[in-house]
């Protein structure tokens, strides 16, 4: 909480708040009896905890919407978006206490009726910002019982934190050096170059945010608690099903849980109509959480369509990892990795751009005589530096790929090992650029 205060006090009253009453409303879910006062204990939670949502991210979003459907029937109207701050993690912490409530009221957990292990639960700080999105079956019982820090994963902690800080300042912010201004003034530049564009962008949100994960992973690991892996190399799938399984996996997993498997269950009768409106609308809902914008709703209802393909081939499950026990993958696994890479990539500039018609005007401008053109403006040693410094950070997760994290390299001898963090601190010094803020922060 000290950290939380130190980015702006007023946020403090929230948390506080939102702590004190998903605690109670947990407790009054267990000790009742009686069905209908359960559910209506529950009903409060969820409107409480969506009304913060709605409230602090969505008010302005559905206040102009209004406004804008009056004049569209000709009513003139105008307004004045009001200022209302976005308290830093609400996304997260939001959705681990009503996924808290739902899991007591199911009772596959029992609440707990300490309310320091619920606070920690709350806002432990390395995940509070921008997750995992925790579950309580999996983080309580870690602070309630006596925490024996070992050797090994302590070292395991700080190896992941080493290579997330890589990934942040490395890999990320030298290909937001790159992408940002293309995304900014993109209108005189030939479609090569906004192509190039969208690959540093789409490298950029991977490293970013995976980077963060890694790093609140290997932190909680020096207090003996382990969270959830967020990531699982994503890029190395074959379809978008596995990509999702492997993509911010705390979200997509309480998504499925809380969202698509009772919907699914209540449309079960339509069959596979009834299962892609369900991945539809999960997927709409993922996009729509990331943010009070259409281009959000744009993103999931596209990654929501992707699925309609394999939901005809009845491949919904199909998840192996790719090339398994082998160096190298097929032509065929390669091609399908490769076209995935490409599909995200694109539409990964709805994610980026500040309205829907910026990034259509933006596809568009890709998709044109000048994608064949050479992008000059772009070929420099900086370009190139960071295609070299994406390829190792690929390599290195390639060969990681089925382990439990990107840089578990405890396996390998003493050289190969601190070879790489000697080789991994340099490129920071010599590469790292300062970051203000990780992407996921706004969420």
């Amino acid at each position: 909480m000290f950290f939380y205060v130190w980015a702006d006090w007023r946020f403090l009253v929230l948390l506080v708040t939102s702590t004190l009453v998903n605690f109670y409303l947990g407790l009054k879910i267990h000790e009742t009896e009686e069905d209908r006062k359960r559910s209506i204990y529950l009903y409060l939670g969820v409107i409480f905890n969506v009304g913060l949502l709605l409230y602090f991210k969505y008010f302005n979003f559905f206040y102009q919407g209004f406004f804008e459907l009056l004049n569209f029937f000709g009513v003139e109207s105008s307004y004045n978006s009001l200022t209302i701050l976005l308290p830093l993690g609400i996304s997260f912490f939001t959705f681990q206490t009503l996924g808290y409530l739902i899991d007591v009221f199911n009772e596959e957990v029992e609440p707990t009726k300490d309310f320091l292990d619920f606070s920690v639960f709350v806002a432990f700080f390395p995940k509070i910002l921008s997750g995992p999105i925790e579950r309580a079956a999996g983080f309580i019982p870690q602070i309630q019982e006596k925490r024996v820090l070992t050797y090994n994963v302590f070292v395991d902690g700080l190896r992941q934190i080493l290579w997330g800080l890589f990934a942040k300042i490395v890999v990320a912010e030298n290909c937001a050096a790159i992408a940002n201004p293309i995304f900014n003034d993109y209108q005189d530049k030939p479609g090569s170059v906004l192509l190039l564009g969208t690959f540093f962008y789409a490298i950029q949100l991977y490293a970013d945010f995976s980077g963060y994960s890694n790093m609140a992973i290997g932190i909680s690991k020096l207090f003996g608690i382990q969270l959830m892996r967020n990531f699982a190399t994503p890029f190395f799938s074959t379809n978008i099903s596995d990509f999702w399984r492997k993509w911010h996996i705390s979200l997509t997993t309480w998504m499925l849980d809380y969202v698509f498997t009772p919907l699914s269950f209540i449309l079960r009768r339509h069959q596979k109509k009834g299962l892609i409106f369900s991945i539809v609308i999960t997927f709409v809902l993922v996009g729509f959480w990331h943010g009070a914008n259409w281009t959000f709703v744009a993103y999931g209802l596209l990654h929501g369509i992707y699925f309609i393909p394999l939901v005809y081939k009845g491949k919904m499950n199909s998840s192996e990892i790719v090339a398994k026990g082998k160096q190298i993958p097929s032509l065929k696994e390669l091609s399908k990795m490769i076209a995935l890479f490409i599909l995200i990539m694109l539409t990964d500039v709805f994610f980026r751009a500040n309205s829907v018609s910026h990034a259509l005007d933006y596809l568009k401008r890709i998709f044109s005589f000048s994608i064949v053109d050479v992008p000059n403006t772009i070929l420099n040693t900086t370009t190139l530096v960071t295609i070299v410094l994406i390829f190792f950070f690929v390599f290195i997760e390639w060969i990681n790929r089925e382990r439990k994290h990107d840089f578990e390299i405890n396996s390998y001898n003493i050289f190969i090992r601190w070879g790489s963090y000697i080789l991994i601190f340099l490129l920071l010094l010599f590469f790292g650029r300062s970051a203000e803020t990780f992407i996921y922060f706004q969420f």
